[in-house]
């Protein structure tokens, strides 16, 4: 099926928006990350506007602190019933449970949720989006949507090249951001933070949730931790992929390009699509997409200070993009 062809589909995916302020989040600035201000307006204000307007989306699904949420959105413009219909959701324990309970409230009601009921929604498909990520566009969630093939795979993740990064990169007359990449073979790719995923067909999702927690490769001791944890699950041939990923990632942060060119070369895009297939059981691929505003969340301090202070002019350059 090609994109044409999905972009004629009429079905609408229902998005999970994973607001959490528990054990496996962290606050920036001492403060709660979905209600950071930008412009008078909150960090997932911008997110909810962007999904609202995506005609590929049915209901939106915010999983988090319910009352902290609520009462803060209530005094936005944002309507809870339309154009699309939000449930707010109380947050669970980890970012795992949140998606997994936040997928079944957006089933239809069932009886007890057994699993055998359950299973009658296995090929159900929804959008996983954070609340950090306030430079998303509506047309780069049409244009990821529309580019996954649920025939083919069960977990498509996207993942914005280096390429689309650059021009929000620090310079000698303005700050900026420069994030952790995913080094392949191929090319540098950051994670765009949009997951198209049936979680029903994520046989071994707890894993998703134990790299979750080490997320932050740009400390070392997360980067060990990481490698350790998936010694465990790979399969020896995998070895040499996760070895090629950390230590293309650590020759990177030391400046040291020509060790990471070397690294890199362990890592086709292709192998390790696969590789994360086999610890999840599903059917797993990545879906390029040049659009970088979802990638851009807020992962520090400076980098909040930096979008405070770049926001217009980064949302001005993102809406010529969408153009």
């Amino acid at each position: 099926m090609n994109s044409c062809d999905l972009m004629k589909d009429p079905m609408k995916y229902d998005a999970i928006l994973v607001a959490g302020e528990n054990e496996d989040s962290h606050n920036v600035c001492n403060q709660y990350k979905a209600l950071l201000k930008l412009n008078d307006q909150y960090c997932i204000q911008y997110v909810i506007e962007a999904l609202q307007k995506a005609s590929a989306i049915g209901d939106i699904y915010i999983v988090g602190p319910k009352k902290k949420l609520m009462s803060a959105l209530r005094k936005t413009p944002i309507d809870f019933n339309q154009p699309k219909k939000i449930h707010f959701l109380e947050q669970r324990s980890n970012l795992l449970e949140n998606v997994w309970y936040a997928f079944l409230k957006s089933l239809p009601p069932l009886n007890g949720r057994k699993d055998a009921e359950i299973a009658a929604f296995v090929n159900k498909a929804v959008l996983v989006v954070p609340c950090d990520s306030p430079l998303i566009t509506t047309h780069e969630v049409e244009h990821f949507i529309a580019n996954c093939d649920l025939n083919r795979h069960d977990y498509i993740l996207g993942l914005t090249p280096e390429k689309s990064m650059q021009y929000f990169y620090p310079s000698d007359h303005k700050p900026g951001i420069k994030m952790a990449y995913l080094h392949m073979k191929e090319k540098n790719y950051r994670i765009n933070n949009l997951h198209m995923v049936r979680p029903a067909r994520v046989e071994h999702r707890i894993h998703i949730n134990k790299m979750y927690e080490y997320r932050y490769q740009k400390q070392i001791f997360n980067m060990i931790l990481l490698v350790i944890y998936l010694l465990r699950f790979q399969k020896l041939k995998n070895f040499r992929l996760l070895l090629g990923l950390q230590f293309s990632l650590l020759s990177a942060r030391l400046d040291l390009p020509w060790f990471t060119a070397i690294f890199k070369r362990w890592v086709p895009k292709k192998d390790l699509e696969k590789a994360i297939s086999h610890l999840l059981n599903t059917r797993f691929a990545s879906q390029e997409i040049q659009l970088p505003g979802a990638a851009l969340d807020i992962d520090n301090d400076k980098n909040y200070e930096t979008l405070k202070s770049e926001f217009e002019n980064w949302r001005s350059y993102l809406a010529d993009l969408n153009e």
